[in-house]
Order: C-alpha cells, then structure tokens, then sequence
C-alpha cells in the first residue's frame, strides 16, 4: 500500500438559507464557468474505536459511496502533508477490507472500528476555467445532513467549498482566483466558515473563532475525541442550515498544533584544543556526504543523522495539557507515555508508506529503550530489561532499510569528491541498486509490522507505559533528581565504554567474551567476526586481511562508544520533551558528548558505505560486469575508514578526559 501525499488548497464559505440561487456567476472577473453544474449524491461513514483512539492521533477513516472517490479512504494529517490511502470497496460494500484493518493495527490494538458519525451530502460541482482556458478552480455546493452514531443526534447545514485544481499556481494567482470567487459569494451574502471540517461539525466540535479552515478530517476528529464529542444533552434536536454548535466554543482552539522542532545544540561545551571535527574522515576534517544536525520539521536529514525528533507534533500528536512531571514517577509516565505513542506513530506512518517513516520508527525504538536502560534504577522487576531487548531486535529488523537509504544519498557527494573521476554513469547504476535495496528492505519491515509478535509488542510497550513498575524511590523523587539520574547513568556508560576501549587499544587485544561490534547498528560485518577476537588474542597483523581486521578493531571500539553517545541524546531530548530540565552541570556534561557524535556518525557512515561497496564490487565480478566505478569509490571509502580510525583513539581520549572532568 502507498499512501498519495497532497495539500489541498481551499476556502469554506457559508450563505443564508436559499442564497445559493443569488449567486450570480457572470460577476466573476477574470474566470469563466466551465459547463453546468454536475450533481453527486454522497454518503461517508466514518470509523472510530469507542475510545477515539484514531481521531487523538490525527487519524479518520471513511468509507465513501457516491462522487468520484467511491472506496475506503484513511487520512492522517502532519506538518508536512497531509497523507491519505484509498482502497477500493469489496464486494459488499459495509466490510472493511484486510488491509484497512491491518493498516491500523497498531494504532487501535486489536478494538473494535465502530461507525462514530454518518454524512449525507448532495454536491453541486462547478468547475472554474481561465481566460487561458485551464480549468483553475473547483466549487462545490454543499447540503449536508450528519448523524453523530455515538448520541443519535442529527446536525444538518450548507455549505460552499473552492479548491484550486492545480496547486502549483503562483501564489499571487492563487490568491487571484480565491478573490473573485469570494466577491460572487459574498454578494450574495456569504461569508467565510468557521467550520475546520464536516466531521468536526458532525461530531459537534467546532471552534467559531477559528476562521477559515481547510477540510482536515484527521485533525477535525482528534478535535472531536479531545472534546469528549461535544456531546449535547438528551433530547438535542435537529440543527437549522447555516448554525453551528458552539457549547465547546474555545476549549479546542490550537490542539492540533505540536510543538515545534528543537534543534541540537551544543549548550555549556568547553573550548578544547582538540574538536571532535578534527578527527573526521577526511584529510580537511570535514565530510561533504554527511552532517550530523537537527534539522526543522518538515526537513530531511543528512545521511547517518540519527535525527531525535523532538516535540509531539513530529509524531502527530499534541502536547499534553497542564504543568510538568513533579515527582520520579510522574517523570516516568510522561517519558514512557509520550515515546510509546511515537512509537505506535511511526508504526502507522510506515505501514502508510510515509517518507522515512521506517527510519524514525527506528529512533523511536532507540529512544524508548534508550530510557528504559536509563531508569532501570528506578523501575522494579525485570520487564523493563525484556521490553529493551526487544525493542533492541526491532531496531536492528529496521537498519538494513536504513543502510540502504545512506548509501544511496552519500553515494553522489562521494563521486564529487574524487573530481569527476568516478563516471556519472556508474554513480548513477549504483545510486539506482542502492535506492532498490532500501525499497525491498522497506517492504520487509512492512511485511513484519503485520506479524502478532510485532502487535504485541507496541500493545506490550504501551501497557507498560500506561502504568509502569516504578520503585517506592522514584515516587518520592522530584522529577528533575531523577531526571539527573537518568541523564548521569547514560553518560557514566559512555565513560565506561570509552575507557574499557582505550584500554583495550593500549593492550593490542580485544578482550575476552563480547565486545564492540561494528555490524551491530550498521550492517557491516562485526568486529568479532573480522579479527578472530574470540581468541582473545587481539587484531590480527602482517596480511592485508589481517590488516583489515585489524581496522575492523578499531572501527568496532568506535562505533561502540557512538552508540552509548547517542543513547545519552536520546534520553536528554525525551526529558526535554518532557519539560524537564536536569541540573546545568549534568546538562553541560550531556552536551559536551554530543560534540563527538558528529566525528563518530561520519566515521560510522563511512563503513556502511564501504561494506556496500564491497558488496556490490563481489557481485559485479560475479556477473562480469564492469567495476572501475565501484573500485573508485570503495578504495577512497577504504581511505577514509583508516583517517577516522587513526584519529579515533585521540578522539576517545578527549572524550573520556572531558567526561571525567564533567562528572567529576
């Protein structure tokens, strides 16, 4: 299933009852209507748990009978879109099909899809045409008769929609033809609607201070669920044409709007004579594939950026209401509630086929593990751990999608490096075999979120969320000690990681029992697997395998120390989102770590990339085909893997030196 991504742009207006017969359509100045007015007869019945469970999260599902766009159609709104689905109607029309079904899953858990509201509409259609002769707008009137399904209660109105056809006009057109139009409706007593949508009106939640709004179903129904419905009291009767229900008047105004994108700034860093950029993957210590930054909502990241998104409308869902966590526990259930319900988002937004969505899903597993090591202290019992390791093999299930998508995105940055010397034929096939790689990788994952064990992971993360195990110590906590806590344990843990890897740098061995793994996160071939670490022995030396095992090692202590850095950004923007802000030292701490993310991320991308190579190099040979492009690429690749980790064990020292002065 692909989901089709649009922005419709359009204006609501009202007119007096038995106006619609005053508009006069040769006032319009500068259009002409296009033919005579095509009538449809329409009926939406719109599907809900009985909790709301789609509508709080921007979600509505229709099935549609009438019109051009008979079928089931699932809407879900976000900054960047809104993103709808539409699949056919069955046999019989009233059944949902399998694939509607399966495409909520995670989002209602297994609860029944009840009807919550039933439209019918007669729709008049005009179609608006330029002196040009392109068809430029669309105005549809509009009787509608709505049953609320919850109370019974039935709202009818009219009303007058215009669209523009194509969304690529100029702005300055667009607002051209909105104008004309208006001035026809508005002379025959019209007016702008207040009115956000059909579903928020048949539910009963609506805000007339509101003005002019689009028709956002997702949104208008998280209204309703957020209202409680705006039901009336018993023996509500039928509303007249062109009134509005106004007892909820304000109490929804501006929920559907999240938070906005934080950037991740380092706060409180120390100057150092050694930057972690000097120690990058190139001679120059910058990396044109590469860099590890926040970027606002709606932008894409850099390849390799574990991108933390921070605020709740990356996820689609409004921030919660009231002051902030007081004590431990309360901590506890904001951070645990909020990165549950992103994890559920992103479940959705991935089976929808949304852009990234596979590689959020996985921040979001990342990030709720994340907190889950870090309070351990302050959970009882043991599920928290066995929640973490699960959700450790979900992440791992989402990387090769992910590794595919960096390696596509870096793979042109890389060729411009080399200065045209690298054929833009062969960059090309490979960008091409890279980007088909993340799309079959991508239908994996999607294959997997419909199996029972993944439900029952997200109904077992939000089960422990809604009330998790906190101790007796966490519930006497205020929340910004325990915020400390957390923030403390998941920086001690890089210290511990940084130090055991210098030491184990400093011996020439890598250790007994498990130790760092490059393939872990990445895909790479582990550490263990290339230096025949079980021996205890250490790196291997004196063969050009022995040599790569050798780098193999070092790469290995890295990347382990990148990942006890990156879970340390992830614990300190769920608190952040949270609005709980640790102690200015522990904060200081945090942020002078994530200074070296940048430096470790590049060097990581950098194996991804040349395992990739090195892949697709053996594969070429196989079938004959030419290689000089790859060969290119994967010795530069193989280049700068050995600058980074040459500079990675000076790196790893001002790390641990800092942390240790940090933490004292």
């Amino acid at each position: 299933m692909t989901a089709t991504t649009h922005r419709e742009i359009e204006r609501k207006y009202e007119l007096p009852e038995g106006a619609g017969t005053r508009v006069d359509w040769g006032l319009l100045e500068g259009l002409g209507v296009a033919a005579e007015p095509v009538e449809h007869r329409m009926e939406a019945v719109y599907y809900d748990t009985e909790d709301m469970a789609l509508g709080r999260r921007l979600v509505a599902l229709r099935r549609r009978r009438g019109g051009a766009d008979d079928g089931w159609h699932v809407k879900h709104h976000e900054p960047s879109g809104r993103h709808e689905l539409q699949v056919p109607l069955l046999r019989s029309p009233e059944r949902m099909p399998a694939a509607v079904r399966g495409l909520l899953a995670g989002l209602t858990g297994g609860r029944p899809l009840v009807p919550i509201a039933t439209l019918r509409t007669v729709r008049r259609v005009l179609v608006l045409r330029g002196p040009e002769g392109t068809d430029l707008a669309e105005v549809a009137a509009d009787d509608v008769e709505a049953v609320d399904e919850r109370t019974g209660t039935v709202r009818t109105w009219a009303e007058w929609e215009v669209e523009l056809l194509d969304g690529t006009l100029p702005e300055q057109r667009q607002e051209e033809v909105f104008a004309a139009v208006e001035a026809v409706l508005r002379a025959a007593g019209g007016r702008p609607s207040a009115s956000r949508a059909k579903i928020a009106r048949a539910l009963g939640a609506e805000d007339p201070e509101e003005g002019t709004a689009v028709d956002d179903d997702g949104a208008a129904v998280a209204a309703a669920a957020a209202d409680g419905g705006g039901r009336p009291q018993q023996g509500s009767g039928t509303e007249g044409k062109g009134t509005k229900d106004k007892k909820d008047k304000g109490k929804d105004k501006g929920k559907d709007k999240g938070r906005g994108e934080k950037g991740e700034k380092s706060r409180g860093g120390k100057k150092r004579s050694i930057r972690p950029e000097s120690s990058g993957t190139t001679g120059d210590g910058t990396d044109s594939g590469a860099k590890h930054s926040s970027t606002q909502a709606g932008g894409k990241d850099k390849p390799g950026a574990e991108r933390v998104r921070t605020g709740a409308a990356d996820a689609g869902s409004a921030p919660a209401n009231g002051a902030g966590p007081g004590t431990g526990e309360e901590l506890l259930r904001t951070l645990l509630g909020e990165l549950a319900e992103r994890l559920v988002l992103w479940d959705f937004k991935a089976r929808l086929a949304v852009p990234d969505a596979v590689h959020q899903m996985r921040i979001g597993s990342r990030s709720l593990r994340s907190v889950l090591r870090a309070a351990a202290p302050l959970l009882e019992g043991t599920a928290g751990d066995e929640l973490a390791l699960r959700l450790r093999e979900l992440a791992r299930a989402l990387s090769a999608a992910r590794d595919a998508e960096v390696t596509a995105e870096l793979l042109p940055a890389r060729a411009a490096e080399l200065g045209g010397g690298v054929p833009a034929a062969g960059v090309a096939s490979l960008r091409r075999t890279a980007q088909e790689q993340a799309e079959k990788a991508t239908a994996g994952v999607r294959r997997r979120l419909g199996g029972r064990e993944h439900l029952q992971l997200l109904a077992d993360v939000q089960a422990f969320a809604a009330a998790p195990p906190v101790t007796d110590a966490a519930r006497a906590l205020p929340a910004r000690d325990a915020a400390d806590r957390m923030l403390v344990r998941s920086l001690h843990r890089v210290e511990r990681v940084a130090r055991r890897a210098l030491e184990e740098e400093v011996a020439g061995a890598a250790g007994q029992g498990a130790g760092p793994d490059v393939g872990g996160a990445t895909g790479a071939p582990s550490a263990g697997q290339d230096s025949g670490r079980s021996t205890g022995a250490g790196p291997a030396s004196g063969t050009d395998a022995g040599a790569d095992a050798e780098l193999r090692w070092h790469l290995g202590h890295l990347h382990s120390v990148r990942k006890a850095v990156k879970r340390v950004r992830y614990v300190e923007a769920a608190l952040r989102d949270a609005g709980v802000r640790p102690h200015k030292a522990v904060r200081r701490a945090a942020a002078d770590a994530h200074e070296y993310q940048d430096a470790l991320g590049r060097i990581m991308d950098a194996v991804v990339l040349e395992q990739w190579l090195a892949r697709t190099a053996r594969s070429l040979r196989t079938a004959r085909q030419d290689r000089y492009a790859v060969g290119l690429l994967h010795g530069a690749e193989l280049v700068r893997l050995r600058t980074g980790a040459d500079g990675g064990r000076e790196l790893l020292e001002v790390l641990l030196a800092q942390l240790e002065e940090d933490l004292g």
